[in-house]
């Protein structure tokens, strides 16, 4: 792809020189334009003949680029500090320049190819598009399966008391059934019928995204044709045309396969459509869940995956007529077969297809495979093509971190953490044309797709529930993501041994290990050495117990991800990686003082096979880290940051310092760190029962404002209180995470006035005693409580208490007998595991709108 190579020579363009990176810029002065240009694209409109064979030249053009680049870098390293000033930038010159003419040619020509497929965009959208009917209608009459509760709560929207226009938008990923939903309540609802006229489905798919034109649409169904002359003079003769046409109707309008930006997703919902009083409603069907978060929740229905039962009950509707028989044996298989569907219903549906009148030895062969159903973009299935043409549509700038998530093996737990950093990583966010910094960035494209039904959300971050913390794709999207990612050399997946011959691995940018395995064979290292240009390589298990020789030649690696194997020592090679910008490995050994070689490193997670606390105090990193400047993340489990060297070095970039005991909090450290927003402690009482929350007022001293502390007191003496001091925070602070501390309760009250703390967790006796008493003026901002493995007993309030509170977590608290009635005004409240009397009372407990607690226990007779 030619928008993630010109990506990647920018990256590589920053470790050039000042002088030397304008340079490239004035030779290449449609770089950022080109950028500009193709990052919103669709790549429905660059998929012509032209445009792809374009686009290949450009790649070839800029991986020719990146080579004689990086051949200059390797030259400077090994010139004298006096040396690279002087012959640098002539250097580069000569070294550039036939290719830099041959690069420039090849944007200005790429440039051109996609102006010529603008004329024809409307045509490439069409080619690509189908109605969502096409493969709803496979279903033909059969029953909304697990559509049920969907069903009544659309029909409560529609029959809603207000007499005012009333706009429902239903949305999910393809394949869902949000047009056979609306469908069954727009034709087989007598009453429907009866109460609204006039009634219109109206189809409009992405080759209509402007309100105009999606008005226009709806006045063309009502046989009304707009006057060209007067749309162009009149900006409200659209508007005017449409109010009088429902003049005095009570209407219902269904919108179906709506793509739109925000901008006119919101128009439609707000003032799309005139309010007659009536009592008119309209149905937006869309993939695109609105992010306008001051809708009201009841006007949007999101639809779910079905669950296991639901999913076999549906994939028996469609493998089986009314006379067939279905045995215990194949009922197991095809109960197997309609999990791996992942809930899909247009993919259960499909399966059911496939296997219709098929053998018993074809179900559970079928049964045996990754998937039930390969992906391709060239596929005929209604379903492959819809799910290719939600993939097409995606804009540059997300079809690259789209892609990239495919890395991941199936059902691998995504963490939005970790993902936002890799993106950052790999480079796929264009620093010239960002507004924030390149996390905030990152994360707003994961919403972005989470918002396009093609990722799916599995957690939420405790301090933001409109942030995902947890996500996948479905197997359909990976299935499809892995395809495409092999046909155009995105990335390559190693899970067996015939994955790893020459001719798989010849001019990969990305392998990803899903099987540890291959690396033990000797043959294998051999054949990686033929690809030195892999920019990433990611190991994702399973985890090795014993020590392996690890390949690592290739000398434009930028991330490293290989916690799941186990390393003797730091390899010397490692050292020599100079582009590394992400390195994570688990080692025996120590990090050599060499470390501050990998000047790039921005991320560095480094980890022991056994973490063993010594009796001789803590070990400490090399002083070196202090020269990493670009660090933004440090974890380092078991190891401390050493006091810093007698210059002013700073590590003004690290946002997170994780794993460290309290060694690493002293002023000393915490004054070089001024940026610091995330930080994780661990003390080791068993070990050092010196260690207290001292340091806490070098910490509160120093940082005003804050993200997240936590500390976790491993092996904590449950006998007597811990930690011997109570920490002093960061006055605006957002996130408390303590575990083992053994703090009195009435300590809390230093906690619950934090004017700004949203999510407070409480683990493993953090606070002993069995009474907690809590007032109205604690806890103003709190969000987010969660009580986990606490000797509480009683939980008692006084006043009108914790005015934001939504989320209530109560976990393995096996003595806690009540909790606050204030608790009504919380919109959720879960209970896991706790006493038989506890969980019976909250089965009885309801919120202030009626809201049942969840509740989950290993108890069989509760």
């Amino acid at each position: 792809m030619a928008y993630a190579a010109i990506l990647s020579l920018k990256q590589i363009m920053k470790l050039l020189s000042h002088s030397e990176e304008m340079f490239i810029y004035d030779e290449l002065p449609n770089l950022n334009s080109f950028l500009e240009t193709i990052q919103c694209l669709p790549s429905s409109m660059i998929a012509t003949v032209d445009a792809a064979s374009s686009e290949t030249r450009v790649e070839d053009a800029v991986r020719k680029l990146e080579d004689l680049i990086d051949s200059h870098l390797a030259k400077q390293r090994t010139l004298f500090k006096s040396e690279r000033s002087i012959h640098g930038q002539i250097s580069l010159t000569l070294l550039l320049s036939q290719q830099l003419p041959i690069v420039k040619q090849e944007l200005t020509s790429y440039l051109i190819s996609l102006k010529i497929a603008d004329k024809d965009q409307q045509q490439q959208q069409i080619r690509y598009c189908f109605s969502s009917s096409d493969y709803s209608s496979i279903r033909n009459q059969q029953t909304l399966v697990g559509l049920d509760e969907q069903l009544k709560r659309l029909k409560k929207s529609i029959w809603h008391s207000t007499s005012r226009l009333f706009v429902t938008s239903v949305v999910g990923m393809t394949g869902i059934g949000k047009t056979t939903l609306v469908k069954h309540l727009f034709y087989s609802d007598p009453s429907v019928e009866e109460e609204f006229e006039p009634r219109l489905f109206v189809h409009v798919g992405p080759q209509y995204n402007r309100l105009e034109e999606i008005l226009a649409l709806v006045l063309d169904q009502l046989g009304v044709i707009p006057s060209d002359e007067l749309l162009r003079e009149d900006r409200d003769y659209l508007d005017n045309q449409l109010s009088e046409a429902l003049s005095n109707k009570k209407y219902l309008i269904v919108l179906e396969d709506v793509w739109t930006d925000v901008y006119v997703w919101h128009k439609l919902e707000r003032n799309g459509f005139p309010d007659n009083g009536k009592g008119s409603r309209v149905i937006i069907i869309s993939q695109i869940q609105t992010i306008d978060h001051s809708l009201p929740k009841p006007n949007v229905f999101l639809l779910p995956l079905l669950t296991d039962d639901q999913s076999w009950k549906l994939l028996r509707q469609a493998a089986f007529t009314s006379e067939d028989k279905c045995s215990r044996e194949l009922e197991k298989i095809g109960k197997k077969i309609a999990r791996n569907c992942e809930g899909l219903p247009a993919a259960i549906l499909q399966v059911g297809e496939n296997l219709r009148g098929k053998s018993f030895q074809e179900w559970k062969t079928l049964s045996e495979n990754e998937d039930p159903l390969v992906i391709t973009g060239d596929g005929n299935t209604p379903l492959s093509k819809a799910l290719y043409f939600s993939y097409m549509m995606l804009p540059q700038y997300l079809k690259l971190c789209f892609l990239y998530m495919a890395v991941f093996p199936k059902h691998y737990a995504i963490f939005r953490s970790k993902l936002i950093k890799i993106w950052v990583a790999e480079g796929f966010l264009d620093r010239h044309v960002r507004t924030s910094n390149a996390e905030e960035t990152a994360g707003e494209y994961l919403d972005l797709l989470i918002g396009r039904s093609v990722v799916l959300s599995e957690k939420q971050t405790s301090i933001d529930i409109e942030k995902t913390k947890k996500c996948r794709l479905h197997f359909t999207f990976r299935s499809l993501c892995v395809n495409e990612a092999k046909s155009e050399k995105f990335f390559h997946i190693l899970k067996k041994y015939t994955d790893c011959t020459p001719e798989n691995l010849t001019s990969q940018e990305r392998l990803c290990v899903h099987n540890n395995v291959v690396l033990a064979f000797t043959q294998v290292h051999e054949w990686m050495e033929s690809v030195p240009d892999a920019q990433s390589l990611l190991c994702f298990g399973p985890k090795q117990p014993y020590p392996i020789v690890f390949p690592l030649n290739f000398r434009l690696l930028k991330i490293l991800d290989a916690l799941a194997i186990r390393l003797y020592e730091v390899p010397h090679q490692l050292l020599a990686l100079v582009h590394l910008t992400y390195l994570a490995i688990t080692c025996d050994g120590e990090l050599p003082n060499s470390i501050s070689r990998l000047s790039n490193l921005e991320v560095l997670i480094f980890c022991q096979h056994h973490n063993i606390k010594l009796p001789n105090g803590p070990v400490f990193l090399p002083v070196e880290i202090w020269h990493m400047h670009k660090l933004k993340q440090l974890y380092c489990m078991g190891f401390d940051v050493p006091p810093p060297p007698p210059d002013d070095s700073h590590l003004e970039n690290l946002l997170t310092l994780s794993g460290v005991s309290a060694h690493s909090c002293t002023m000393e450290v915490l004054s070089r760190i001024p940026n610091l927003q995330r930080i994780g402690v661990r003390i080791e009482s068993a070990h050092d029962s010196m260690e207290t929350f001292s340091f806490s007022s070098h910490f509160s001293s120093i940082y005003e404002e804050f993200e997240s502390f936590k500390c976790i007191v491993v092996n904590p003496n449950l006998g007597s209180q811990v930690v011997h001091c109570f920490p002093f925070f960061p006055v605006y602070i957002k996130k408390i995470c303590l575990s083992g501390c053994g703090f009195p309760w009435k300590k809390m009250e230093v906690i619950a006035l934090l004017p700004t703390l949203r999510v407070l967790k409480l683990r493993w006796y953090a606070f002993c005693g069995s009474v907690w008493k809590t007032n109205d003026l604690q806890f103003p901002w709190l969000n987010y409580l969660l009580l986990e493995d606490l000797d509480i007993v009683h939980w008692e309030s006084v006043g009108e208490q914790f005015p934001c509170l939504s989320h209530v977590i109560i976990r393995h608290c096996y003595k806690l007998e009540n909790i606050p009635d204030q608790l009504e005004s919380v919109t959720l409240v879960e209970v896991d595991d706790c006493s038989p009397s506890f969980v019976k009372k909250m089965r009885e407990w309801r919120s202030i709108d009626g809201d049942e607690a969840k509740i989950h226990s290993s108890s069989t007779d509760l």
